[in-house]
This record gives C-alpha cells, structure tokens and sequence, in this order.
C-alpha cells in the first residue's frame, strides 16, 4: 500500500517524509497493483477527493512505469493504496493602514518598528487556504506487511494550482522510492 500525505489545492510548502523498512531489499519487487486505503473501506465518507485520488494514481504510475515497474491485475508482488484529506482553514492578519503610514519604517517588524499603540488605524484581511495531507503507502502482496510510506502535507492558496501541487507531491513522495538497500 502506497499512502502520501498532501493538500489539494495550490500549496506554499510541501512537507514530504517518507519512512521504509530498512531490512527489505526493494529490486524484488517489480509488479504492483493499487489497492482501496483500508481507512477508506470503514469510512466511505472521505471518498469525496475524487479528482486527487485519480491525479495520485495518474503521476504515480507514469513515475513508477518509467523505472520498470509493471502494473499488473494478478499476482503483484506489492500493493500501492493513497489517502488523501483536506479541511479548510482561514488566516486573518491585521496590519497598519497604509495610507494613514506611508512611511515604510513605521510598519512593525521594519527596522525601525513603532508598538501597535502607536497605530490608530488597521486593516485586517482575511486568508483561505485547503490544508491537504496525502498517504501513499507500499505493502508486500503476500505478508500484508508495510515496506514503504510517503507522507505530504501542502498549504493550498490558489485552487487553480492545486493539480500541479499534487503532482509535485507524488513526485517529491517517489523520488526517494525505491530506497537503497544497505545490507546491516
């Protein structure tokens, strides 16, 4: 099983961990087919990412094809399977009213900055963003056991950037995938 953590529209930072059993020697394994999250077998409700979960699976096989791996319907030697999740969140930032300051060295945190009891006037504006988590993880066909993780966390601000930033995520998640073997 495959899971990578990640937000579904555009993302200031992604923040990709991926974690492996150390013991496994991943050239093994070369046929892989995708498998349904088994949170998402107890939870149908959080089927709703359709789009994303098709965007995961799309960029994953094209990465993993051009390394070698097969996608097969029988007998795989491991399985992939995603989760992905997003709430919506909103920033509200106050700063001073521009125009009432126009100078730049009376904005706090400026080298010269002045308390906010100096500032009369502020504006306050407010920031919407999708903060998405995706899972990928790999798990051996025939122990049911879990070799590989992928874990991606992004920040979305701009919807209309939210299919790249998926993309990047599955990039970033399966660059370090297939992990090098190092006999212990």
């Amino acid at each position: 099983m495959f899971i990578l953590v990640l937000s579904l529209p555009s993302v200031f930072a992604q923040k990709v961990k991926t974690e492996y059993d150390h013991d496994v020697n991943f050239s093994a394994y070369r046929k892989y087919e995708w498998k349904e999250h088994p949170f998402l077998k107890n939870h149908p409700e959080s089927k709703q990412f359709t789009v994303a979960t098709n965007l995961v699976r799309s960029k994953a096989n094209e990465i993993l094809m051009k390394r070698g791996y097969e996608p097969v319907e029988f007998e795989p030697e491991f399985y992939i399977t995603q989760f992905i999740t997003a709430r919506l969140g909103q920033d509200v930032h106050s700063v001073p009213y521009t125009s009432a300051y126009p100078n730049a060295y009376t904005w706090p945190g400026s080298w010269y900055s002045w308390s906010g009891a100096w500032f009369t006037t502020w504006d306050t504006y407010v920031e919407n963003y999708v903060q998405g988590i995706m899972l990928l993880d790999v798990v051996d066909a025939k122990t049911q056991k879990l070799l590989w993780r992928a874990a991606c966390k992004a920040k979305i601000d701009d919807m209309s950037e939210r299919h790249k930033e998926i993309e990047d995520a599955v990039k970033k998640a399966l660059k370090s995938f297939p992990p090098e073997f190092k006999p212990r």
